[in-house]
């Protein structure tokens, strides 16, 4: 059975900007978020710079990037906050089983408690409520922010319009996601739940023992995001957008004018500046004065190259908390949340519980290739951060999207654009702002 219509909400072209009232702005990060923004200002009129060590552009080093090693879905499903009610009772848990989907590490504990606090609190029933009509109307406004730029850019055949499944053991484990799965609905997610023997016949890679499965319908997943970023990067060159291959450390006043700073020099300085740097955001506002409960989730993946055609979609069995995506250059699987902030090496622990589980998950698979960690801008929430900075309205925060990075990114740029333009935003900001905790 087919939940009912998408209530996918369709905007208004965002208007071109007279030439008296359009902006130079440094966009400070090159990842889904920061790109998106460049792209979204350009069609406001706006004159754009995007500053990133790495860039996604031919030649240069982008696999260090969460945009690079994501889970490669547009995941319009993904309206639930990651503090459900009952984090708190498994937090025991998370501290001694590090081969959990949600693990932490004692010595990260200390460093953490003010954004654990925070989750822990969001958790709250009413808190779960709340978040999620808010990740609600972001999902129900994705398309709108993202389609007109995969348009733009030529890049529709990069996108697989497969839907995704979650799969359930049993038929008790599907019984208990009930309540979320209406959640969803409620949001207008379209669903359709498949039997057993339905499951078998569309993913016959899967281990046959999954008693359930519900497809999200709308779900789409990348055959490359490497490359879908780099047709996003020459997309906003073609339209004049300039790109400085620069690590900037600090955002700085110049007069009037507002100045990303690398090494001690200005690298790039406009009217405006947009800080849309991931993981890394929080030490950009934080040399402005804006305090911002931004922490870094450390991500994991796992490549295995032969074997892109096992799956025909992608596939989370949510008991093990990651995804298994299937790509041009073979099978991904990546996903897990492990808190614990940036700097830290990849633990070969986690890597290896991936690969055994996706062994047990899709039978026969090949040798594996590339591991991965990169560092995902988490909020305690599960909300971005999208508003003006508290001490510098001519900086705009654009960070903290934790999972939903390539789903959001697209409407987190429109909403950007519209701020810098001051034309009314496409939904009210007030439970995204910078200062909200």
């Amino acid at each position: 059975m087919v939940s009912a219509n998408p209530s996918f909400e369709a905007l208004a072209p965002l208007p071109l900007l007279p030439e008296s009232q359009r902006k130079r702005v440094v966009v400070v990060g090159a990842g889904i978020v920061g790109m998106s923004c460049a792209l979204w200002l350009q069609r406001a009129g706006h004159a754009v710079t995007v500053c990133d060590p790495t860039p996604p552009l031919p030649g240069v080093g982008y696999e260090a990037a969460a945009s690079f090693g994501n889970s490669c879905t547009i995941a319009y499903g993904a309206v639930l906050p990651v503090a459900m009610p009952g984090i708190t009772a498994a937090v025991p848990r998370m501290l001694s089983n590090r081969d959990g989907p949600l693990s932490l590490f004692w010595g990260d504990v200390p460093g953490l408690l003010p954004w654990l606090w925070s989750f822990i609190r969001a958790s709250r029933p009413s808190e779960v409520q709340r978040i999620t009509a808010v990740l609600g109307q972001l999902i129900r406004l994705t398309a709108a922010g993202l389609e007109p730029l995969i348009e733009q850019a030529g890049l529709q055949a990069r996108v697989r319009r497969t839907g995704c499944l979650y799969v359930y053991r049993t038929a008790e484990q599907f019984e208990a996601s009930q309540a979320t799965l209406q959640m969803r609905a409620e949001q207008g997610v379209r669903m359709q739940v498949l039997q057993a023997a339905q499951l078998r016949v569309e993913e016959p890679g899967l281990k046959p023992d999954y008693a359930r499965a519900v497809r999200f319908l709308d779900t789409c997943s990348l055959d490359d995001p490497h490359h879908f970023m780099i047709g996003l990067a020459q997309d906003f060159q073609r339209r004049g957008g300039t790109v400085v291959q620069a690590a900037v450390e600090a955002v700085s006043r110049q007069g009037e004018a507002r100045a990303a700073i690398a090494g001690g020099q200005v690298v790039a300085q406009g009217d405006l500046v947009v800080i849309a740097a991931g993981a890394r955001s929080g030490r950009l506002a934080a040399s402005l004065g804006d305090r911002i409960r931004l922490d870094a989730e450390r991500g994991y993946h796992v490549l295995f190259p032969q074997d892109g055609h096992r799956l025909n979609s992608p596939v989370c069995d949510p008991e093990v908390g990651f995804y298994l995506t299937p790509l041009g250059e073979g099978l991904r699987a990546a996903g897990t949340v492990e808190l614990g902030g940036l700097g830290k090496p990849l633990r070969p622990h986690r890597t290896a519980m991936i690969e055994r589980v996706s062994r047990r998950l899709v039978p026969g698979l090949g040798p594996a290739g590339r591991t991965w960690l990169g560092f995902r801008p988490s909020m305690p929430d599960s909300l971005p951060v999208i508003g003006r900075s508290p001490s510098d309205p001519q900086v705009i925060h654009a960070f903290g999207h934790g999972h939903v990075g390539l789903t959001l990114g697209g409407i987190t740029g429109r909403l950007v654009a519209e701020l810098a333009s001051g034309v009314p935003t496409s939904m009210d900001l007030a439970p995204l702002a910078p200062h909200r905790f």
